[in-house]
């Protein structure tokens, strides 16, 4: 694990950039909002808190900023969104799937009834919603010769908790479009990382908050969140693969799961890979590379 440090001095190339960013209205995504546009970047914000999100589109009383409501489960409503950024700005440069709910309650909970189909929001929301964002997202990258996709899991996406399988499902999830995509995005000119924050101070945690602190556990504030953000997008281009500016991974800076606590930032996918042969088995590991080569081959189809 290696702990990223932000090169501040970096942070004047993102003047002039635009972003849509997904949940936007509230807790760390209105924290990006304002935080991207004060270094200079035209933003376009989904949520569905349609009060909240105009209230702050109009705070900031920029013509750089734009709220538009946005469900993330409905595909319509977020080509709508990018949509918008592409006629008010005429291109698209970062992707942020940022949008996420935990409900309460559990659905493997023994007194729960069989006979009622659970809801699932979560996978809708957290999981859908992000496939959305990354499809939509990825085709304008395209358009722009390349950019940045950010997905925002949790530590949830790579641990275990009792009482929230569905949250935690969606957000491993997260991580898995992380590893579908990165390979080929890459060779596209779009870096592809992900966001695992532990305990952040937003209002989806005010149910943990008081035995939290009394326990003395690490605290993020949404700014340490942003920041990783921050580290994604001024690392370099994906086609440098030695200008990652912000210090303490390798590079390029693509492809990687940043996980956040007591508001620093450490990357945790590179020694996981490099570490394979150890936790997989060194004779595994070399079958599996070449599996591996032969699915990523070009003239390998699953199709019959």
């Amino acid at each position: 694990m290696s702990k990223i440090v932000l090169d501040t001095a970096s942070l004047g190339s993102l003047k002039g950039k635009v972003i849509v960013l997904t949940g936007g209205a509230n807790g760390i995504g209105k924290t990006a909002v304002s935080t991207f546009h004060g270094h200079g970047c035209k933003v376009v914000f989904g949520d569905v808190s349609v009060k909240a999100g105009q209230a702050l589109e109009t705070s900031i009383g920029s013509s750089s900023v734009k709220f538009v409501q946005c469900d993330v489960t409905r595909y319509q409503n977020q080509l709508d969104l990018f949509s918008r950024a592409q006629e008010l700005f005429g291109r698209v440069d970062i992707v942020i799937a940022n949008a996420g709910i935990h409900d309460a309650g559990d659905v493997f909970a023994a007194d729960e009834p069989l006979e009622a189909e659970p809801k699932l929001r979560e996978l809708d929301v957290n999981l859908k919603g992000a496939l959305f964002t990354s499809k939509i997202g990825m085709a304008y990258l395209r358009k722009s010769g390349g950019g940045d996709l950010i997905l925002v899991s949790s530590i949830a996406g790579f641990k275990e908790a009792t009482s929230m399988t569905p949250y935690i499902a969606s957000k491993h999830g997260i991580l898995g479009i992380l590893r579908g995509l990165r390979i080929s995005a890459i060779q596209e000119g779009i870096r592809v990382n992900a966001i695992c924050p532990w305990m952040t101070r937003t209002g989806m945690v005010t149910g943990i908050e008081d035995g939290w602190y009394k326990h003395g556990l690490p605290v993020n504030e949404p700014m340490d969140v942003v920041t990783s953000f921050l580290i994604c997008v001024t690392s370099g281009p994906a086609e440098d693969n030695n200008n990652a500016k912000s210090t303490g991974s390798a590079a390029p800076f693509s492809g990687k799961i940043l996980y956040i606590a007591g508001g620093d930032t450490y990357e945790i996918e590179d020694n996981l890979q490099a570490l394979e042969p150890q936790w997989l088995g060194s004779e595994n590991s070399r079958v599996l590379k070449l599996g591996q080569a032969y699915l990523e081959d070009p003239s390998t189809s699953w199709a019959k």
